[in-house]
C-alpha cells in the first residue's frame, strides 16, 4: 500500500500505517478518534501519519483505503464515485461541474510531486538511457498510456515499444523482454492478475521493473525488485488517474531528454524532417 520507511513515521505513526494497511475497510469507515482509540495513539497521530503518507489529510486517506478494499470494482462503480465527487453540481450548471473536474485533474497531477519521488524517477530514467530497449506495458486503458509513452519516448531517442497482454498472450509480451532491455509497467489503478504474472515473468530476464500505479503492492511482489512510480490517489475526484500518468510519462520523458540532451535533440530533429517531408 505504501513504503511506511520512505515515510519516516514515528512509532506512533507507524502504527496508524499498519492498522489501515491490514484493515483497510475499518480504517475508511472510522472515525479519526476510533482510529486513535484502536492504534493506542492520538488524532494527532492519525492526521500526521495521513500527512507523511502522502495524503492531504485523513478523509483523502480514508478514501484511498476504501479504494483499496474495493479495488475490484466495476466501471459503473468508479463512475459512480466520480459523479459523487462531483456534489451538487446541477445538470444545467456545466460549468460548475466543468470546474471541479478541472480542479481535481489539476489536485492530481500536482500531488506527483509528493508521491513519486525523485530517485525512483531517476532510477527509471537510467535504466531507459541503458537500455537497448524500452517496453512500455499496457493493459486495457493503460494500452493507450503506454502508446503514448511509446511515441513521446520515440521522439527523444529511445527504442521504445508498447506491448500488452491478457491470459495465454501475456507470454508474447513477456518473451518479447530481454535482459537487455528496460521494463516500464503502467497499472494506474489496480494491479490485475495479468498484470503481476507479467511482472513475476519479466523479472527472471531484467533486474528490475518500473511500476505506475496507486495500487497497493500485493504481499508476494513486495519482496521483488520494484521500482514503484506512486501516482496520487485518484480515488474520491471527479477526474481520473489518467491525468497523473500521463504527466508522469511526461517526467519520464523531458528528464532523459535532461540526461541525453544530445540524443534528445538528434531525435526531435530527425523526427521534425519527417514531418516537413510529408507535410508538402
Amino acid at each position: 500500500m505504501w513504503n511506511s520507511d520512505v515515510a519516516n513515521l514515528t512509532r506512533q505513526e507507524a502504527s496508524v500505517a499498519e492498522y489501515a494497511q491490514r484493515n483497510p475497510l475499518q480504517f475508511a469507515t472510522s472515525t479519526g478518534a476510533d482510529i486513535a482509540a484502536k492504534t493506542g495513539t492520538s488524532e494527532a497521530s492519525v492526521a500526521r501519519a495521513a500527512r507523511k503518507l502522502g495524503f492531504a489529510n485523513v478523509r483523502e486517506m480514508k478514501t484511498y483505503c476504501a479504494s483499496c478494499a474495493h479495488e475490484s470494482a466495476n466501471l459503473q462503480s468508479v463512475l459512480n464515485d466520480r459523479l459523487k465527487a462531483l456534489g451538487s453540481s446541477s445538470r444545467e450548471n456545466s460549468t460548475e461541474a466543468s470546474a471541479t473536474v478541472l480542479r481535481d485533474a489539476a489536485t492530481l497531477v500536482l500531488g506527483l510531486e509528493a508521491t513519486a519521488s525523485s530517485a525512483a524517477i531517476h532510477s527509471a530514467v537510467l535504466d531507459i538511457a541503458r537500455s537497448r530497449r524500452t517496453y512500455i506495458y499496457g493493459l486495457g486503458t493503460a494500452l493507450c498510456f503506454a502508446d503514448y509513452a511509446e511515441i513521446e519516448l520515440t521522439r527523444v531517442g529511445v527504442d521504445a515499444r508498447s506491448i500488452t497482454g491478457g491470459g495465454h498472450t501475456n507470454s508474447h509480451a513477456a518473451f518479447q523482454v530481454t535482459d537487455q532491455d528496460t521494463l516500464v509497467v503502467l497499472a494506474p489503478r489496480i494491479l490485475f492478475a495479468d498484470v503481476k504474472n507479467l511482472i513475476h515473468s519479466t523479472l527472471r530476464e531484467v533486474s528490475q521493473v518500473h511500476l505506475v500505479t496507486q495500487a497497493t503492492l500485493p504481499a508476494e511482489l513486495a519482496s521483488k525488485k520494484i521500482n514503484v512510480l506512486r501516482l496520487p490517489h485518484s480515488g474520491g475526484y471527479s477526474a481520473t488517474d489518467a491525468v497523473s500518468t500521463i504527466a508522469l510519462v511526461d517526467v519520464l520523458v523531458a528528464e532523459f531528454a535532461r540526461h541525453a540532451p544530445a540524443r534528445a535533440l538528434e531525435a526531435r530533429a530527425r523526427a521534425q524532417d519527417y514531418r516537413d517531408e510529408f507535410s508538402k
